[in-house]
This record gives C-alpha cells, sequence and structure tokens, in this order.
C-alpha cells in the first residue's frame, strides 16, 4: 500500500529525515513516535505529496508521487487519503454533517449520496443526533470525532494522523485513539498515526521511532 525507499529531506544545512524507509500493507495500522520538531509532520506531508522530498522514493498504492503534478497530485489526496489533524480543522461555519460530507463534495459526489454517506459515518464515530450541530456546540473530543469521520468518509486507502490526540486530556485521548482504529480496522484500510507518546502508540499493529539517525522498529 505505501513504500517509503531512503527518504531524505532537508532544511538548509539541517538534516530532518534520513534515508527513511518503511513499507506498510493494505489493513496495517502503523505508529511513528518521536520528539517535537524531529519530523514527523514532514514525513506525513512528504508522503501525501504536500512536500518534495530531496532524495529517495514515495509510493502510494503503486503510484509514484514524484511523477504526479499538483492536479494529479490532489486528485490522489482526495480519493485515496484521509487526514486527522491535531488541531482538527473542523470548519466553524459548517455543521457536523457539512463538515463529514465535505471531501465528496469536493470530489462532486451527488447530495443525496454525500448525505448518505455523511450520516453514516456520524453514526458510527457516536454523534448520532448531533448531525446540525456547529462545531462551537463541542468539545475537543466530539470535534476530533466529527475528523476522524471527515477522513473516512470518502473510503480512502490510507489514512495519516498527526497528533490526533495532543489537544485532548487523557480520558477523550484514550477514547479517540480507540475510535480511531476500530474505524480504521473496520474499513480495511491502512494507517499512519505519528505521535511523541508511546502510549498512544501502543494500540498499533507496528511501531517505530523516528530520530535524525532514521526510522528504527520499537520492541
Amino acid at each position: 500500500m505505501l513504500e517509503l525507499t531512503d527518504v531524505t529531506k532537508r532544511f538548509g544545512n539541517r538534516t530532518v529525515l534520513r534515508a527513511v524507509s518503511l513499507r506498510i500493507e493494505a489493513g496495517e495500522y502503523v505508529a511513528i513516535v518521536g520528539e517535537s520538531g524531529i519530523g514527523k509532520s514532514t514525513l506525513l506531508n512528504i508522503i501525501a505529496g504536500l512536500e518534495p522530498a530531496d532524495a529517495g522514493r514515495v509510493q502510494v498504492d503503486g503510484v509514484e508521487m514524484s511523477a504526479l503534478d499538483d492536479d494529479a497530485a490532489t486528485r490522489l489526496r482526495r480519493e485515496r487519503f484521509g487526514f486527522v489533524f491535531q488541531a482538527f480543522h473542523v470548519l466553524p461555519h459548517l455543521t457536523v454533517l457539512q463538515n463529514v460530507g465535505l471531501p465528496l463534495l469536493l470530489r462532486g459526489f451527488v447530495q443525496t449520496e454525500i448525505e448518505r454517506r455523511a450520516r453514516a459515518l456520524v453514526a458510527a464515530v457516536g454523534l448520532a443526533g448531533r448531525e446540525a450541530s456547529a462545531p462551537r456546540e463541542l468539545s475537543g473530543g466530539e470535534l476530533q470525532r466529527v475528523a476522524i469521520a471527515r477522513a473516512l468518509v470518502g473510503d480512502p486507502k490510507l489514512v495519516l494522523a498527526d497528533e490526533p490526540t495532543g489537544n485532548l486530556d487523557p480520558e477523550n485521548a484514550r477514547h479517540v485513539l480507540d475510535l480511531l482504529r476500530a474505524q480504521v480496522k473496520e474499513r480495511g484500510a491502512s494507517a499512519i498515526l505519528v505521535t511523541h507518546s508511546e502510549a498512544a502508540a501502543a494500540g498499533c499493529d507496528r511501531r517505530y521511532r523516528l530520530s535524525p539517525e532514521g526510522l528504527t522498529p520499537l520492541g
């Protein structure tokens, strides 16, 4: 599903990612643990084609990311990726249902199908009955549930979760991590969770540590 080969990224004289290689099969849930500022978000951006690598290769579902122009990379992200962020990125002027359905709207789905899929995901993340709520009416944990539903509504092949519990208290963080893993597994997607917390990574199929020396497996 995803293959990284010797991915290297530099900012000026600083090497942020050094020859990072990783292979993730369909359905695998993998954690990458590392300190803040070590390059975890940069790695996700390179995987998603939002930022170029200085060296190495990234293949997603058999597609070489560096071979795509901007329009093709955008289409690939919309069709095969789901994103969950620390800051939620839920749009404040849209309802819960509209936020969840937004990726399908951008892909040109008809409104009836958007609503059907969005309602199903809202229910799946435990927010049935809150479809018409505004984001300001939700707690942090509920906002992250909306973000998870939005990430999964388009049936992505690969979900990228960037510190998804960084703004949550421990109890909400645990619930959100359990929910994310369960929903990803139920849909047969692959996922990468990047986090500074080894506790957050504990429920993943495989775990790696990112350091200036590269990527190394954790026990």
